[in-house]
């Protein structure tokens, strides 16, 4: 599918609308803030992807309740390259220094829960650094069995198996970046 005879479509089909995301990830905040209310977890967002949908939850939490206080830090693993692919998870930025989640729980925010490596990779960092237990809160999960994270915590949406793209996810073989910072949820075109 193609906008003109040069220029490639977005994506091949769109999931979820930009408005039922929004939606979603409203009703995410909710489920999250009457589950951690008492706890005050740390939040770990997974660089790249999870941004567009982390920034999103911490505006949502904060709307609903102004008295949670999220803490939010950031890693970067590195697991996929321009292919649809998966390498084994590096992690290239780890958590800030002033940063202690000794005891604490931690929630793990990402953009979909694939094939569970990366969680699984994250996760075993978290706990090495001292992280009583590790939730994982991802926007898209896909939907066949895994054998790290068989499941996430809280999901947005449950996918088919295919590449995926908008709110984090890119597309990589149009140009780097392309469709992240999209707030639709798409299958991404087949080719390019």
């Amino acid at each position: 599918m193609t906008t003109s005879s040069s220029t490639p479509a977005l994506h091949a089909q769109v999931l979820h609308t930009a408005d039922e995301v929004a939606r979603r990830i409203d009703e995410m905040a909710a489920e999250i803030v009457e589950r951690y209310r008492d706890d005050k977890p740390v939040f770990v967002c997974l660089l790249r992807g999870g941004a567009p949908f982390a920034t999103r939850l911490m505006f949502a939490i904060a709307e609903l309740d102004p008295h949670f206080h999220p803490e939010l830090d950031y890693v970067t693993i590195r697991t996929y390259a321009s292919e649809r692919a998966a390498n084994h998870p590096e992690l290239v930025m780890g958590l800030a220094p002033g940063t202690d989640i000794v005891g604490r729980r931690v929630v793990m925010l990402d953009d979909v829960l694939d094939k569970g490596h990366t969680a699984a990779f994250t996760s075993g960092y978290l706990k090495l650094l001292g992280a009583s237990t590790v939730d994982l809160v991802v926007l898209m999960q896909k939907d066949f069995a895994r054998a790290h994270f068989a499941d996430a915590t809280i999901h947005g949406f449950v996918a088919p198996n295919e590449w995926l793209t908008g709110m984090g996810m890119d597309d990589a073989r149009l140009t780097r970046e392309a469709n992240r910072w999209l707030a639709d949820l798409a299958i991404a075109n087949a080719s390019s």
